[in-house]
């Protein structure tokens, strides 16, 4: 069994500043340590401020880390949407079973809420009072 974890700079007895949600989303994870890796996964869970991710393969404690998480679109054509994490691999965790990595960093979701608006196309069907016709 093996953890690492990243010292925390200000110890807190409540180190989680976000709410976490158990999510297993696919996910896209690449970085550089003298060689681009790219490798895959799956969420654990998900939070603002980062993420644990599932994978056999993982970046090195304290290595800068790019994370793209997949969510289906919320229209049906079929295509996914990612969600984008720039941040710093505060834990690796490797227990047989259970491998993976936790990410501190932010989400940016500024280009999901455009794309999302952008597919805005498909309008929810107007909802019309009718409570006051006929009176």
């Amino acid at each position: 069994m093996q953890l690492r974890s990243m010292p925390n700079p200000t110890p807190s007895p409540h180190r989680r500043t976000a709410v976490r949600y158990r999510l297993s989303l696919p996910v896209i994870f690449c970085w550089n340590d003298g060689d681009e890796h790219t490798e895959g996964g799956f969420t654990l869970d998900v939070a603002l401020d980062g993420v644990f991710i599932r994978s056999t393969k993982y970046p090195p404690l304290g290595a800068d880390v790019r994370i793209e998480v997949l969510i289906p679109s919320p229209y049906q054509s079929g295509e996914e949407l990612g969600i984008h994490c720039v941040g710093k691999v505060t834990r690796v965790l490797d227990m047989g079973r259970l491998t993976g990595f936790g990410v501190q960093g932010g989400f940016d979701d500024d280009h999901l809420i455009r794309k999302v608006h952008g597919e805005s196309r498909v309008q929810a069907p107007r909802v019309t009072d009718i409570s006051n016709q006929g009176k």
